[in-house]
């Protein structure tokens, strides 16, 4: 007999041993302080025990919920190889009409395409030769993008050091994304938002930038109603809507201009600097060939800057006119206003961020011009280390800007050429900003600009609530259980509880080999598992006490009522683990957690109540030697 159950304990101690290594992780993690966790941080370890951990979801652990939606409309506009008027006005009455009465932007797109009878081959040549198949084009393309969005998502969460995030696709255009144990909400928010979109604008010399800047204030003068000047004087007011419709589309109100119809208080500032004789320049300051504007002033200088007749003014010359990231008098704690350089730069980049193959934060080294400073070190392919060598050799002495988002985060002078593809980018507010947009730099752009539509931050607080009232529950099921089946079944109880709680640890240990996530519904798959687990073994010893009253040995009756309960066993278990098997490949989220850990606990408690008790019930029979069993 001892021969005989030899290999079962071998089985047994064996599992229960990985059992213990796999576990280990997860009950070392729950005892680190904060103190522990943040020097396994700067070693490096810390990531590598979160790896082995049994992770908790966002019930759990709290964090941020996000639905992200894509801007498919901006994509399709972004595809058109060129842009005028036609189809401009046929893109803006899409959205309306898409928005207004809910309907496909394509659909809508395409009708107005044939409405308005645009030539669609003209403005996208590469999708087609006729507008059906450009439709059908633009409409793969977009599908192609979301899934890229998707990796690209991934990609940024996962350095970001999320552990077991959720990124999910939501019908055609929304992701679903759960980033649990995440709280610091704008951090999280700007790296999923940002389209990463990185640019090297060469930045047009002091002559011709003011050249451009006289002949832009001498269309202003003509577009600006000479009637409203004396509003400069007082604070705006909202503007009449039947007065504004009645107005020329070609002529802007000053009025408009300095109201955002958010904040009115900064008109003061505004109004002691700007002239009618030159609108654009009296909001600008210049020094030593830098042009800078004040704060209050950025809003009322873009709307000026987004006339139609200054854009197309703009496009003509080739150029552009971009805004600093950072405002350059921060440190100085004297000025009560912050300032932000203007810049004028070519309207074409020399170089994208697609050519960018590694990037790295750090702060600037000491005796450097960047000491202490965060900033962001990119390292080129071998395409974008030609080009950079090419546009730094040929433009030495001028300056080039570092254009992210379309915003400028420097714009230095070439000293030299830099034939290595290397170059660095300042302008950062911290080092975790420049992390973010090393992390999304290296992740790449995303195809499209996407934002937010819903948000909604689970509280740390109610995480461990939660896992306070799970972990309450799930004691308070399992002893009022063992207590049951002590009193109830005696010795054989004993074995049943012995079991019973192995069963527990190996279902967390299988959920630590996966990688799963612990959800309140997981907590709830283990709870019923608690109860399919002693389910198993009721029945078994039933069969055992109907054995010994029909005047069976214990030895022969344990034989018996383990042959004669399997099927029963077996029966009863098979459809749940079907059930648990359809629950998690067609559910998500709390549904996969909760399938998750009913499963895996199914075929465990089957485990432990016909092996593992079986071989403990026969091993006390062969010691004892008894003629009766404790059952």
């Amino acid at each position: 007999m001892k021969n005989n159950l030899t290999p079962r304990y071998i089985i047994i101690g064996i599992i229960l041993l990985w059992a213990f290594i796999t576990i280990k992780p997860t009950i070392e993690y729950q005892y680190l302080k904060e103190a522990d966790k943040e020097s396994l941080k700067e070693s490096g370890d810390l990531i590598k025990l979160e790896s082995k951990i049994i992770k908790q979801g966002l019930d759990l652990k709290g964090g941020m919920y996000i639905v992200l939606e894509a801007d498919i409309p901006t994509l399709v506009l972004n595809l058109a190889t060129n842009t005028d008027d036609a189809i401009l006005q046929v893109h803006k009455n899409s959205i309306l009409i898409s928005e207004n009465e809910n309907l496909d932007f394509f659909t809508v797109f395409k009708d107005q395409l044939i409405k308005k009878k645009v030539k669609t081959v003209i403005y996208f040549t590469e999708f087609g030769s006729n507008t059906d198949e450009i439709i059908t084009g633009l409409i793969k393309e977009s599908e192609d993008s979301i899934d890229r969005v998707l990796e690209i998502l991934r990609n940024r969460i996962d350095q970001f050091g999320v552990s077991e995030p959720t990124i999910q696709k939501q019908g055609n255009d929304r992701i679903l994304v759960e980033l649990a144990g995440v709280q610091n909400s704008d951090r999280a928010r700007a790296l999923l938002q940002s389209t990463a979109l990185l640019e090297f604008y060469l930045v047009k010399n002091p002559a011709v930038t003011n050249e451009m800047l006289l002949q832009l204030d001498n269309i202003l003068k003509n577009s600006l109603n000479q009637n409203e000047i004396n509003s400069l004087t007082t604070n705006p007011v909202e503007p009449d809507e039947s007065k504004t419709n009645s107005k020329d589309a070609n002529v802007i109100e000053v009025s408009d201009i300095f109201s955002d119809g958010e904040n009115d208080a900064s008109t003061d500032s505004i109004q002691n600097n700007f002239t009618l004789s030159s609108p654009l320049s009296s909001m600008l300051n210049f020094s030593t060939g830098e042009m800078s504007i004040s704060e209050k002033n950025i809003y009322s200088f873009q709307k000026l800057i987004k006339n139609v007749e200054v854009q197309s003014k703009l496009k003509s010359m080739s150029g552009q006119i971009l805004i600093g990231n950072k405002p350059i008098n921060k440190e100085s704690p004297s000025n009560d206003e912050n300032f932000f350089n203007v810049y004028y730069l070519q309207n074409n980049p020399e170089l994208t961020g697609g050519v960018v193959k590694e990037a790295k934060a750090s702060l600037g080294s000491v005796g450097s011009g960047n000491s202490g400073q965060p900033l962001v070190s990119l390292e080129m392919n071998n395409d974008g280390s030609k080009i950079w060598s090419r546009v730094t050799g040929a433009n030495v002495g001028e300056r080039i800007a570092i254009v992210l988002d379309k915003k400028v985060h420097m714009a230095p002078s070439i000293r030299e050429k830099i034939p290595g593809g290397r170059t660095q980018i300042e302008g950062f507010s911290g080092i975790n900003e420049a992390r973010d947009i090393a992390i999304i730099l290296k992740a790449g752009a995303l195809p499209t600009p996407i934002k937010i539509i819903e948000e909604r931050i689970v509280g740390p607080s109610l995480g461990a609530d939660s896992i306070e009232k799970g972990k309450r529950s799930v004691m308070i099921g399992l002893i009022s259980i063992l207590i049951f089946m002590l009193i109830y079944y005696k010795i054989a109880g004993a074995v049943a509880n012995f079991a019973l709680v192995w069963n527990i640890i190996l279902v967390m240990a299988v959920l630590a080999t996966l990688e799963a996530t612990l959800t309140l519904p997981g907590i709830a798959g283990l709870i019923l598992t608690v109860g399919m687990s002693i389910d198993s073994n009721v029945i078994i010893f039933e069969r055992i006490r109907e054995e010994l009253r029909s005047g069976k040995t214990p030895k022969s009756a344990i034989e018996s009522g383990y042959k004669h309960a399997i099927t029963a066993i077996i029966d009863a278990n098979v459809t749940t683990v079907i059930a648990a098997l359809v629950l998690n490949q067609f559910g998500t989220g709390p549904i996969k957690g909760f399938a998750t850990v009913l499963l895996w606990g199914v075929l465990i408690s089957m485990f432990t109540a016909i092996f593992v008790t079986r071989t403990i019930l026969s091993t006390n029979i062969f010691i004892k030697n008894n003629s009766k069993m404790s059952i």
